[in-house]
This record gives C-alpha cells, sequence and structure tokens, in this order.
C-alpha cells in the first residue's frame, strides 16, 4: 500500500520509497516528507516497479532496500534503468551486503547507504542526488535551446550558395580544422562560427568570441593571453586570457585582418605549438582549443600590401567558408523576411502582421549594403511601428530603400549584342541565381510564367519568334 501526500508545486521533489520493513519505511518517508518531499512508500518491489512504470517522467528519486522478499532491490533497480535511464536509485542496505550494494551501482545505482540510517545523511543524500538532477535537467534545457539557437535554425536560406554552405558547416564541425570564415559585414559570420561550434564535439565547451578590431592593438595582447601581476604599468594582479578561459572549447576570432602584425607573429606560435605564455610571464600554457576565423578583408591584398602574414594566412586558412552577401541570394529574402516577422511579432507582442507583395518586391531590388544585418534591422523597426492585424507595405518602407542601387550590379554589354540576346542571357543567369525555379524567376523579371517558359522552349529548339508580348 501506497503512502501517500498531495503533490504541489512547492514540493523539493518526487519520491519513491521501496522497503520491506515498516518501521524503516515510516521513519524515511516521514524524515523527507518534512522537508517538504513528495514521497510515495511501497512495502514490496512488484507494487514499485507497476508505480514507478506509470510515473517514470514525474518521479526524482528511487530510493530501494537492496534485500526484499519477493522482488528484490536489485529487480527494482533494472527495471527503473530500462523505463528511464536517467532516473537515479539510492540503494539501502545492511553492512553484510555492501559488496552487493557496489556491484548494484556498476549496474548503474548512483548511490548506496548502510543501515542502520543517520537521518542527516540520508536527507543530504537525497538532497544531492535530486538537485543534480534538476541541474541536469536545466543543462540539458540549455544545450537544447543553444542548438536551436546557433544550429542551423537561425541561419535562413534555401538558395544554392547557402545549401552548400551549410554543407560544409556540417563536414567542417566534427573536425578540428582552423576554419577562416569570409564575408562582408552583416552576412552572419559569427553565425557560422556558433553554428561551427554548436555541431562539433565541443560543443560541451566554452564558445568565446573576440572581436579583434574591438580592442585597441596595445590592449587585445594582454586579452588574447592574459598578463602576470606587475608586467607592466597598471597590471597591479594576474589576469586570465581568453585563450586560457576557452581552453578545450572553441575561440573565435573575428576581423582577424585587422589585428597587428607584432600580434600575428605570436598568433602564429600558438597555432604551431599550442602553447603560450602570459605577458610578462615564464610559464608555457597549453590549450587544446578549436580555432575559427573571420574577416571581411581581402587577406590575400593584404598580404601584397605587407598588412597581413603569409604564413599567418596559409595557417588559419585550412578550411574556407566564404558567405554570399544578400544581393547573390535575392531567392533567400521571402524567407529571412517571414524569420524576422515571425521573430519580433514575439518580441514587440504584436498579431497578424504580413507583407505585401509591393512591400517584397521592392525589397527584391534593393541592393542590401549591410546584408542580413542591415535586413534585420529594417524589419525590426517596420514591426515596431506595426499595428496588429494590418500588413506591412510598401509606403513603410525608408526613403534610402528606394534611391539606393547596387553599383556593383553594373553590366558591362559587347558592343553588337542585340536586345533578343540580351533577353536570353538575363533569363539564363536569373534561373541560376533562383536554382532553376521558374516562377521566381518570372516574378523577378516580371514576365508571366507562361511567357518565360515558351522563351525557354524557343532557345531549347533554337526557333525564338523574339515576340515581347507577354501571352497570359
Amino acid at each position: 500500500m501506497a503512502q501517500s501526500r498531495n503533490l504541489n508545486e512547492n514540493s523539493e521533489g518526487h519520491v519513491v520509497i521501496v522497503e520491506d520493513e515498516v518501521e524503516s519505511k515510516k521513519v524515511m518517508s516521514l524524515a523527507l516528507a518534512k522537508k517538504g518531499y513528495h514521497v510515495e512508500a511501497f512495502g514490496n518491489g512488484a507494487d514499485a516497479i507497476k508505480y514507478i512504470q506509470n510515473e517514470a517522467n514525474d518521479i526524482d528519486l528511487v530510493i530501494t532496500d537492496l534485500r526484499m522478499p519477493g522482488v528484490d532491490g536489485l529487480t527494482v533497480l533494472k527495471e527503473t534503468k530500462q523505463v528511464n535511464p536517467d532516473l537515479s536509485v539510492l540503494l539501502v542496505t545492511g553492512f553484510a551486503s555492501v559488496e552487493n550494494a557496489v556491484e548494484a551501482m556498476k549496474l548503474g545505482a548512483e548511490d548506496y547507504l548502510t543501515k542502520p540510517i543517520d537521518l542527516f545523511e540520508f536527507r543530504a543524500r537525497v538532497s544531492k542526488l535530486i538537485n543534480h538532477k534538476t541541474l541536469k535537467g536545466e543543462v540539458d534545457l540549455l544545450h537544447k535551446r543553444l542548438d536551436k539557437r546557433f544550429g542551423f535554425e537561425q541561419i535562413v536560406g534555401k538558395s544554392q550558395q547557402m545549401e552548400r554552405l551549410f554543407e560544409m558547416v556540417r563536414t567542417v564541425a566534427n573536425t578540428n580544422a582552423n576554419v577562416l570564415i569570409m564575408g562582408e559585414s552583416g552576412t552572419g559570420k559569427e553565425l557560422i562560427a556558433n553554428a561551427i561550434h554548436q555541431n562539433s564535439p565541443k560543443k560541451d565547451q566554452r564558445f568565446l568570441p573576440i572581436n579583434c578590431a574591438a580592442i585597441p592593438p596595445d590592449i587585445l595582447e594582454s586579452e588574447l593571453f592574459g598578463h602576470e601581476r606587475g608586467s607592466f604599468t597598471g597590471a597591479i594582479t594576474r589576469k586570465i586570457g581568453k585563450f586560457e578561459l576557452a581552453n578545450n572549447g572553441t575561440i573565435f576570432l573575428d576581423e582577424i585582418g585587422d589585428m597587428s602584425l607584432d600580434l600575428q607573429v605570436k598568433l602564429l606560435r600558438v597555432l604551431e605549438n599550442r602553447e603560450f605564455m602570459r605577458v610578462g610571464g615564464s610559464e608555457m600554457i597549453r590549450i587544446n582549443s578549436r580555432f575559427v576565423f573571420a574577416t571581411n578583408k581581402n587577406l590575400e591584398a593584404a598580404i601584397k600590401d605587407g598588412s597581413f602574414r603569409e604564413d599567418l594566412y596559409y595557417r588559419i586558412n585550412v578550411v574556407n567558408l566564404k558567405i554570399p552577401p544578400l544581393r547573390e541570394r535575392r531567392e533567400d529574402l521571402a524567407d529571412l523576411v517571414a524569420h524576422f516577422v515571425a521573430e519580433f511579432s514575439k518580441t514587440h507582442q504584436k498579431q497578424g502582421v504580413d507583407v505585401t507583395p509591393d512591400l517584397m518586391q521592392t525589397l527584391t531590388q534593393y541592393a542590401w549594403p549591410g546584408n542580413v544585418r542591415e535586413l534585420r534591422n529594417l524589419v525590426e523597426n517596420l514591426m515596431i511601428f506595426a499595428k496588429d492585424g494590418c500588413p506591412l507595405t510598401r509606403d513603410q518602407l525608408p526613403a534610402h530603400v528606394f534611391s539606393r542601387t547596387d553599383k556593383n550590379r553594373r553590366i558591362t554589354i559587347p558592343f553588337g549584342t542585340t536586345m533578343a540576346e540580351l533577353e536570353k542571357e538575363a533569363i539564363y543567369q536569373t534561373l541560376e541565381a533562383v536554382s532553376g525555379n521558374k516562377t521566381r524567376a518570372a516574378e523577378v523579371l516580371q514576365v508571366g510564367l507562361r511567357t518565360l517558359q515558351r522563351k525557354l522552349k524557343d532557345y531549347e529548339s533554337g526557333t525564338d519568334s523574339g515576340e515581347d508580348t507577354d501571352g497570359d
């Protein structure tokens, strides 16, 4: 028969006690109940197992005597672990059965106590096991949130360029190779670095980003390597550097192209030997960290002008990941806008907000010099002033979206090229940019889908009519 009390939100934990000795079962139950635990106590293993099988997800700890008539504690342990391997089990045994208890721990029991039980020690062991389970649950939840926050879910893109990038990230994440991420400002380099870390064997260790351009050169060395007390004016205490703090984890050095030449030499030594000394120190510190680098600069040009070391470039550029600018993957715009609208609907508590086709068309034609970061900021601005149930329209866009053109998209046309040849090339280039999606290509070219299909058919057969009519 189970002895129980109502479980309320203030309970410290849900504990199952399995003990055939009536007085011992009563003493343990009262000792835990007084501390706020919800207790279910059973006098035999068979009834306890049935209860555990039905309530395993809500139980925090099982306490069982090892020696009992009928179904013994070892069977309770095995059945509990079969139902829920993460459910902790505390064994209670007499001195004569300590060896059996140790053997049971090898089968999955977390701890054991010997009789007669010291209630103070009993409550301390119970508290420790339940707190450990609670902490593990919180850590698991944090990992799930991190997986979502820094996994591929937050990197929106279905274009061929992004799919290739995702595949490369998945592959390189499982290695310890140095990675150089290249891309314009605002393309999401740190997000890619986070995804590499979060999908790697080091995901349980620290991810430490450092922006080399944001820290003055005379301070960056101390930030990276740390320093000893008295090593320079103002060094009144020892400082542990970022490299040491992130040992065994992932170190992300952003804007590596802005690092001074002196510091580049010291970084090269770290990458070659996996060791360094604090500023003013004499002891070598070894690390086992993974390095990821990023830049928006042309490092090969920097090598030619002498601002970046060639040997360091080849050391960091083991795997090169290039993030395309937003203007080169415009087919991702609709998904990105929908993603940001959903995000800021929650942030700013807006409901029923969508975007109109004319707004999307305008966004598609814009140059996006600030890339995804600029798009995100623009959508947030629109969502702040949006009204529930009202769509975002073209009229709400700032003036610069209409006036700014992409100067880099200037087309050089060979002399003598006909309009029909220009149209044909425009169609093929647009199809390539949208991964062969004819419906999307027709939208970008602002022609009917049937017109586009007819022209493609004519190109294939060599009988292009050259007509401009839509025909839809």
